[in-house]
C-alpha cells in the first residue's frame, strides 16, 4: 500500500535495494504531480478571483458606510421639519434637507419607498400594516424612514406601514 506523503501526492512503493523503479511506478508518481500541480493551479485561481471580487467591491462601495452615517443627519432634519410650527424654521430646515438630497443623488445615492407605492420585501421593512378599505392591499400608508440605494445597492430598506385587508 502506498503512503501519503505530506502534500497529499502518493508517494512510489519503497524497493527493495536490488529492485529498481520501473517505468510504469515513475509514470504513476509523475501523474500524480501533475494531478495535484493542477489542483493547486485551480484552487490558487479560485482565491484569486474572490479576492479581486472582494477588493472590486470595497472600492465600488466605498462611501457606503460614510453615507450610511450621514443618514440619520437627514432624518433628524426631515422629523425637525415635521415638528416645528414656525414656518421660517420650516422652510430653512426644507432648504437644507433638499440641498443634502441634492448631494447624495450626484454620488448616485437615491431615496425610495414613498406612501402608494406597492410594498417590496426586498426594499421596504414592514413595521406594522393598516385595513384601510379605500387603499389597495400592499400600498404604503405611511413611512417611518425612507429607504436609500446607493448605485445598485440597497443600503437601507425603508420602513413602512403596510395597508392589508381582512
Amino acid at each position: 500500500m502506498n503512503k501519503k506523503s505530506k502534500n497529499g501526492v502518493e508517494a512510489p512503493k519503497k524497493t527493495s535495494a536490488n529492485k529498481k523503479l520501473t517505468k510504469k511506478d515513475l509514470e504513476l508518481a509523475l501523474a500524480s504531480f501533475e494531478d495535484k500541480q493542477l489542483r493547486l493551479k485551480a484552487e490558487f485561481d479560485n482565491f484569486r478571483k474572490r479576492k479581486e471580487a472582494e477588493v472590486s467591491s470595497l472600492l465600488r462601495y466605498e462611501g457606503k458606510n460614510f453615507i450610511l452615517d450621514f443618514l440619520s443627519v437627514l432624518d433628524n432634519i426631515s422629523r425637525g421639519i415635521e415638528s416645528y410650527k414656525d414656518e421660517e424654521s420650516k422652510k430653512a430646515l426644507s432648504m437644507v434637507r433638499n440641498d443634502f438630497l441634492k448631494k447624495l443623488e450626484s454620488k448616485q445615492v437615491i431615496p425610495f419607498g414613498k406612501i402608494g407605492d406597492s410594498f417590496d420585501p426586498e426594499l421596504h421593512e414592514a413595521l406594522t400594516t393598516s385595513n384601510d378599505p379605500k387603499v389597495d392591499d400592499d400600498t404604503i400608508v405611511e413611512v417611518y424612514e425612507s429607504g436609500y440605494k446607493y448605485k445598485d445597492l440597497i443600503i437601507r430598506h425603508a420602513k413602512v406601514v403596510v395597508n392589508k385587508h381582512g
